[in-house]
């Protein structure tokens, strides 16, 4: 009798091991006991997966690559909305105000209204060569105007800013376009010990 309870009992606990899923037995130790380890089910999600994934697609990286997380949340904010000259709110807004909104928001930096002004700022360090260019650089350009610069951009990754143009309001584009190549000034980066309020 004992013998056909301990069997019954082996086999009820057979019957229940592959209802626990993602479980793995160990070695059988010689007590003859299975000891049954178990794993999470599912990974853990990334909290901004979707978000990364979206912005690697626009810039053509992997969305490892999308670290920076605040600013890419900014971008997400405003994608879309419309050009407007002088515009510094959702109804439209114009590319500087954009960078001045952008730069104070993500990195509490405080820069001047206009792209001239944004330019010709005494602490940000200038330089013509895109194969400097990194994530936060402003790039500026010459699309209008007897101005030197008409335009402002906040260079990203791969090869592409954010920008508000008149064309598609706020959108991210190639600086390998011949549109923009054609009309690039210059980029500029922010020199953190320079900036005023940094130095009192």
């Amino acid at each position: 009798m004992y013998m056909i309870s301990m069997r019954a009992g082996i086999f009820c606990c057979i019957l229940l091991l592959p209802a626990c899923g993602s479980s793995r037995k160990a070695a059988a130790p010689e007590g003859g006991v299975i000891f049954v380890e178990s794993t999470p089910s599912k990974e853990v999600k990334d909290e901004y997966s979707t978000l990364k994934a979206k912005y690697a697609g626009y810039l053509g990286v992997k969305p490892e690559r999308i670290i920076n997380i605040p600013l890419y949340k900014f971008i997400d904010n405003w994608m879309n909305t419309p050009y407007l000259w002088g515009g510094q709110d959702k109804k439209g807004i114009d590319c500087s105000a954009l960078m001045q909104l952008l730069l104070d928001s993500v990195y509490a930096i405080k820069i001047p209204r206009t792209s001239v002004q944004q330019f010709y700022t005494f602490w940000i360090d200038k330089f013509r060569s895109t194969k400097h260019l990194s994530e936060g650089d402003l790039i500026f350009f010459k699309t209008i105007g007897e101005n030197v610069v008409s335009h402002v951009g906040l260079y990203l990754d791969n090869g592409m800013f954010i920008n508000s143009s008149s064309s598609k309001g706020v959108s991210i584009a190639s600086i390998n376009d011949p549109y923009w190549r054609s009309r690039l000034v210059g980029a500029g980066r922010i020199n953190i010990s320079l900036l005023p309020d940094r130095n009192p």
